[in-house]
């Protein structure tokens, strides 16, 4: 047989048998999307495109309470003494000693400075001695001189700045909650209302002292917060501040019925302690109000409530 009379057969070439197998993964990706496509991405592209109404998060609700509201006015201010004095030693005497430490509490009767005969000069109250002048030991005192500067202590004060808004709330003799550092609440009394205020852009502010009888376990310097009962109202209908919308007298709450379904119902206000807030109108207690905050973005983490609360005055 010759090379003439036999037709040699021709490979394929490479490129024709890659082309073949692109257009068959083609095809059978495109009848697999045909069939399971929508199925396994739709999830997927309905998150890019939004969340479903039907499974955004409830709406933050509260329930109608009966409860005992009371308003105060509070503030918070530094434990110092209820008067600062300078003792003067005795006529006609001569230094012997002094006998009484600095920045400690000194009791009532304890020697401050011994002379050289007769009695000492003692103590007249409670107090801390913050600083004292003295002649060398058995030269004569003077009174002009000499002095033992004291702060008394049997009983301390504190003042607290309180806004223009609430003076007509308080009077020289109302009783006031008093908690100083880690200690147990005590009770103490205004002493004095500072008829002149310093301005400022967002509201004067003036100064109320508050006297409070020292049992020896307050110190000079100490934090103290403040409460000063103004009002109270017992035995009714109470909601939390964030719940209300409007102003004056067009406020309301929204009303979140069993159904899911929402209705505004018109308010009327009454004293609040700054967390609920009291309320009259077509209410009962146990429905449930909506509250105007925002959740978290993040559904699933846990997130930060932020309370949109109304300009209104509650």
């Amino acid at each position: 047989m010759t090379n003439s009379s036999v037709q040699q057969r021709k490979k394929p070439s490479v490129g024709l048998v890659v082309l073949a197998f692109a257009l068959a993964l083609a095809l059978g990706g495109a009848a697999w999307w045909l069939v399971a496509g929508d199925e396994a991405f739709g999830g997927v592209l309905k998150g890019l495109g939004g969340s479903d109404p039907a499974e955004e998060a409830p709406l933050p609700t509260a329930p109608v309470t009966r409860e005992t509201v009371e308003k105060a006015v509070t503030g918070a201010g530094e434990v110092k003494g209820s008067a600062t004095e300078k003792l003067k030693p005795a006529k006609w005497r001569y230094f012997s000693s002094f006998d009484a430490p600095l920045n400690k509490l000194v009791r009532a009767g304890e020697p401050l400075v011994s002379y050289t005969y007769g009695d000492p000069l003692v103590a007249p109250y409670d107090l801390v001695v913050k600083s004292y002048t003295m002649p060398k030991a058995k030269e004569e005192l003077s009174q002009d001189e000499h002095f033992v500067e004291v702060e008394r202590m049997d009983t301390v004060h504190i003042e607290m700045p309180v806004s223009e808004s609430d003076l007509a709330s308080l009077a020289e003799g109302q009783e006031v909650d008093v908690a100083i550092g880690d200690q147990a609440p005590r009770a103490g009394v205004i002493s004095n209302i500072n008829q002149v205020g310093a301005y400022n852009a967002s509201g004067s502010k003036f100064t109320v002292t508050v006297d409070v009888v020292n049992d020896g376990s307050i110190w000079l310097g100490m934090s103290a917060t403040l409460s000063v009962k103004v009002a109270m109202a017992e035995n009714v209908l109470a909601v939390p501040v964030s719940a209300v919308s409007g102003a004056d007298d067009a406020k309301t709450v929204t009303v979140q019925d069993a159904d899911g379904t929402t209705r505004t119902v018109p308010v009327t206000t009454g004293i609040s302690d700054g967390a609920l807030v009291e309320v009259s109108g077509e209410l009962n207690e146990g429905d449930l109000v909506v509250l105007n905050e925002v959740p978290s973005a993040f559904d699933g983490e846990a997130g930060v409530i932020t309370t949109m609360v109304s300009e209104a005055s509650v």
